[in-house]
């Protein structure tokens, strides 16, 4: 694969050459439902019980477009697929950034004229969803999907013996955890499982990015449930996302750099900043399990990278995140062992390459990556000043102790 570097004003940006559409209309000939990467609250009322037509008569012809929402908020359409209907169970996590990609997911399918029920660990009651996205799932309600609270375990009562064309499990990361889902899918009949895993079980390589079919860390958890998937279902196919973006997000990414930026803090990065890595947004990766669902023999018994098709360096989304706030950046570098800090608790990304590419969905699937980091960013940091955090009383232990070591003065 080669690689093109941009100028030497942003000399940090490294992108895939083969990229080459980076905002196609469409990306097969089945239409479905797009998010930017800032749907606001706001939307849920699109999919209001005032608005059911595209959900009660899909078919190739119907179609719902709006040029903005009532807020201002960025512009998207929908089309119901001409693609067989299914019946989609969701096991979602409850914590973490992957839970937005089953909210993201589920109103893919449901924009599609797909039948949805989403299943979240836990308790409807608990603090941690009073959080996003799960504050959230009355868009998914509104748009004629069903929300369950429970113990995945207890999976077949949960959803009361009903029986689902497909299974996806985006919570578990061990094969103990989703073990009993699995079995359960096969002995009540789904027709497909997809499994969540993750691309931080490729072992490093000299030669990124990662590609399916990479060696992985055979202790992974992860991998001991693809291994099973394998060996007990008939058609399967697991994801392994990298680090996402998208509005709903309860983990930070473009946060971490948004907080240093707007308050004129330096951003320390470890290392030389020009390690790659691979960020998407959250619409890209559940296009993709769509097309999965819709494409269930393209799909058969494959891994598939559930990235976008472009790299960035760690120096680079500071700059961009920069750009979108508008508002100038200063990177500092430091070596976490000559300050003293864990890289993982101060830096919110692994402190090497961390690239992979999403070969098999492009081959298998038809499918195309959206993400558009320059302007996925920019809605990010409207929603950012928009929730406040910008004026939010932020902490920085970690910041201060590097930049004290490295002699870097802080605004007061």
């Amino acid at each position: 694969m080669s690689m093109a570097t941009l100028s030497s004003s942003s000399a940090s940006l490294l992108f895939s050459a083969s990229s080459s559409n980076l905002f196609p209309l469409s990306h097969s000939s089945t239409s479905r439902l797009s998010f930017s990467s800032s749907l606001h609250s706001s939307t849920a009322s699109l999919f209001s019980a005032s608005s059911p037509t595209f959900l009660a008569c899909p078919s190739s012809s119907s179609r719902l477009s709006a040029t903005s929402n009532n807020d201002g908020g960025p512009v998207f359409s929908i089309s119901a697929s001409a693609a067989e209907k299914k019946k989609v169970l969701i096991v979602n996590t409850n914590s973490g950034g992957h839970a937005v990609i089953g909210f993201y997911f589920a109103k893919e399918l449901l924009g599609s004229g797909h039948s949805v029920t989403i299943l979240t660990v836990g308790e409807e009651s608990s603090d941690k969803m009073k959080k996003p996205p799960f504050n959230r799932f009355s868009e998914i309600v509104s748009a004629g999907g069903s929300t369950v609270w429970g113990n995945p375990a207890d999976v077949g009562s949960i959803v009361g013996g009903e029986v689902f064309d497909v299974v996806l499990d985006n919570n578990g990361k061990d094969l103990e955890t989703v073990r009993p889902v699995i079995d359960w899918a096969k002995s009540s009949g789904a027709k497909q499982f997809l499994f969540i895993s993750s691309a931080g079980i490729y072992k490093l390589t000299d030669e990124p990015p990662h590609v399916e079919g990479d060696t992985v860390k055979a202790d992974a958890g992860h991998v001991g449930v693809e291994k099973y998937l394998e060996e007990s279902f008939s058609n399967w196919a697991s994801f392994r996302p990298q680090y996402m973006i998208g509005s709903g997000n309860n983990k930070d990414c473009e946060e971490w750099f948004f907080d240093r930026i707007v308050r004129d803090r330096p951003v320390p990065i470890p290392g030389s900043g020009l390690q790659l890595t691979n960020i998407s947004h959250v619409r890209d990766l559940s296009s993709m399990l769509t097309l999965a669902v819709e494409k269930p023999e393209a799909a058969r018994n494959s891994i598939f990278n559930c990235v976008s098709n472009r790299a960035v360096t760690l120096n680079g989304m500071a700059k961009l995140c920069a750009q979108a706030a508008g508002r100038p950046v200063n990177i500092v570098h430091y070596d976490p062992k000559a300050v003293g800090v864990d890289a993982k608790k101060a830096f919110p990304f692994r402190n090497t390459h961390f690239y992979a590419e999403p070969r098999a969905a492009q081959t298998k699937l038809g499918w195309s990556s959206t993400t558009n980091l320059p302007e996925d960013l920019k809605e990010r940091f409207e929603e950012y000043v928009k929730i406040g955090r910008d004026k939010k009383t932020i902490q920085f232990e970690l910041d201060d102790k590097i930049l004290e070591a490295l002699k870097v003065p802080v605004p007061v």
